[in-house]
């Protein structure tokens, strides 16, 4: 393997090279090949269930279960930045619910940087802090005297966790460190972070050198292979990130309740590798959520998810994450639970006065003027007549995305989909006890499967992914100024500095940069360029086709998946 590659988790995957020009049907076939990856491994690096990778989550459950036993003293933190944080967050939500259950103290946290704003929209200072993150560590561990400490960057190269991390190695009375990311240590980040003295890598380096000394340290770091969108890690990544962390608590939580048996870390693990198969046994249905879901994005819709429990929450997960991973507008993709933040649960309480985009209640969905563009995906275990209420009448697309036993009340709904879980190849890996505990975290991995897929595809057929890379990037800073460039520079094939004329050509709206326009400061071309849409694929279009801005607009106006554009208004250019 050669480092010089640079990050698996960067890196573009060879399955996903076409799936910008793929039927939705073929869509979701692509999805499936790269989420097979998570279990089956990806060329000659380590998959989730090498022996290695399994001793290391044996090990870390196994601190974990000491904490349950003596909880005085203990903690668990999980920390991360966008969706590693918000999985986070979801995994301690659950085991304090497992605790309060048994009675017993709640002893999992967890930390987001940016806090709990975070939790819908993206936080990007925080992320960039490592004093930020390190002061957090102190306040939530004050007077504890074991802290297991689980830093999640899926790149290793969050500046948020590797203060964490660092303070972690300064302090190991305390502090139990743990590093899960999806890259080799070779390949974390080694670019100075601004306002501190250390790279990333130099912290891993340390952490290695910790763990090799006997501290106890640990490393988690499976290779699940590229995203199927390029850097995309609230995919594969999320994915892997909750498996692995609900199979340490789980398996450190059933450990400490039977004392005379183990749960075997790589039967938990196969649950959901069958789960998943499962899941995209609902291919055709899913296909056609996609359909349906790009439809009314293309048309000026919204996709809404709606639910009433945890599997509300993952909707909410998933429509945080398209604004930057595709460039969509907070309204493009919301989510909505029964009872908003009363089921949330989340640690900074009712955020509903920061704005519209943070009322989350089904009462709040309820505010809202529905057309029939929208899409309301309803996720449902049961038949929640407090869901359905909010949707009867309603002339939006109704879908339902439902499991097992829910199989009335469907009338109402455009299309339904049905997750059929394995029951009995999944009782037969880990006990009916067990399962029926675990069935709640296997039902909310499965709705990520199918929402990230129906984004994904909607995204896709909405234009936002050349190949498998997201080009329709928000010009808003600095940085994705220099992204964008870059972006035209490689698809265009074209020189840096015709790149930066195409990119302000599409800014400006106009074939003759004349004028000061070429004297202006970048900050002023993200000025101008902030408030608009599609201005790198509009810059794209007209570079590889040769002809002027508005062209290049209309003929994305008639088809909005870049590449077929491209091909099309070639074809007319030879006729």
């Amino acid at each position: 393997m050669n480092s010089s590659t640079g990050p698996v988790t960067e890196a573009s995957s060879t399955i996903t090279e076409e799936i910008d020009v793929a039927s939705t049907e073929s869509i979701i076939a692509l999805l499936q090949k790269c989420d097979a990856e998570i279990f089956n491994g990806y060329q000659e690096y380590k998959p989730l269930l090498h022996d290695d990778i399994l001793q290391t989550i044996e090990n870390i459950a196994g601190h974990i279960q000491d904490i349950l036993e003596q909880p005085e003293n203990g903690l668990v933190v999980f920390s991360g930045c966008g969706t590693s944080g918000r999985l986070g967050f979801i995994v301690t939500r659950t085991f304090n619910e497992l605790q309060a259950f048994k009675q017993q103290p709640e002893v999992f946290r967890y930390l987001l940087a940016g806090g709990d704003k975070a939790l819908f929209t993206s936080q990007e200072a925080p992320e960039d802090d490592p004093q930020e993150g390190i002061e957090a560590l102190k306040k939530v561990s004050t007077g504890k005297t074991k802290v297991v400490f689980v830093g999640i960057t899926c790149g290793l190269s969050a500046p948020y966790v590797a203060g964490q991390l660092d303070y972690c190695l300064d302090h190991p009375e305390v502090f139990i460190p743990v590093l899960l990311g999806f890259n080799p240590t070779s390949l974390a980040r080694n670019i100075k972070i601004d306002k501190w003295d250390k790279t990333f890598m130099q912290v891993v380096d340390r952490l290695q050198k910790a763990v090799d000394s006997g501290t106890t340290a640990y490393v988690l770091n499976p290779i699940v292979g590229p995203e199927p969108i390029t850097g995309s890690s609230r995919m594969k990544g999320g994915t892997a990130t909750k498996i692995l962390i609900e199979t340490v608590c789980f398996k450190a939580l059933y450990d400490s309740s039977h004392r005379n048996a183990t749960l075997p870390s790589k039967s938990f693990i196969d649950c959901y590798n069958v789960l998943c198969e499962a899941v995209y046994k609902q291919s055709a249905g899913l296909a056609k959520i996609v359909d349906m879901a790009g439809k009314g994005l293309n048309s000026g819709g919204s996709i809404y998810y709606l639910g009433t429990d945890s599997l509300a929450l993952m909707g909410l997960i998933d429509a945080s994450e398209c604004p930057p991973t595709y460039g969509a507008t907070l309204d493009d993709v919301r989510g909505f639970v029964e009872a908003g933040y009363a089921t949330l649960k989340n640690a900074d309480g009712d955020l509903s006065h920061f704005g519209r985009h943070f009322r989350i209640s089904l009462d709040n969905f309820e505010d809202l003027l529905l057309t029939a563009r929208d899409v309301v995906i309803v996720i449902n275990a049961g038949d929640e007549e407090t869901v359905l209420s909010h949707i009867r009448g309603k002339q939006c697309t109704k879908v339902l995305i439902a499991f097992d036993e829910a199989k009335s009340k469907q009338a109402i709904f455009d299309h339904v989909v049905h997750i059929d879980t394995p029951k009995d190849a999944m009782e037969e890996l880990i006990g009916q006890e067990s399962l029926e505990v675990a069935n709640r975290m296997f039902r909310e991995i499965a709705v990520k499967w199918c929402l990230n897929a129906i984004t994904t595809g909607a995204h896709i057929l909405k234009g936002k992914v050349y190949r498998n890379i997201m080009i329709d990037v928000k010009v808003s800073n600095n940085k994705l100024f220099h992204r964008a460039v870059g972006i035209l520079e490689k698809l265009g094939h074209l020189p840096r500095d015709t790149a930066t004329e195409y990119l302000l050509r599409s800014i400006y709206n106009t074939d003759n940069l004349v004028g000061d326009i070429m004297e202006k400061t970048i900050a002023q071309h993200v000025a101008m360029a902030t408030p608009k849409d599609k201005v790198v694929p509009v810059a794209l279009v007209a570079a590889v086709t040769k002809c002027t801005i508005s062209e290049a607009k209309t003929t994305l106006s008639r088809q909005p998946v870049i590449r077929t554009a491209i091909v099309n208004a070639l074809q007319n250019v030879g006729k």
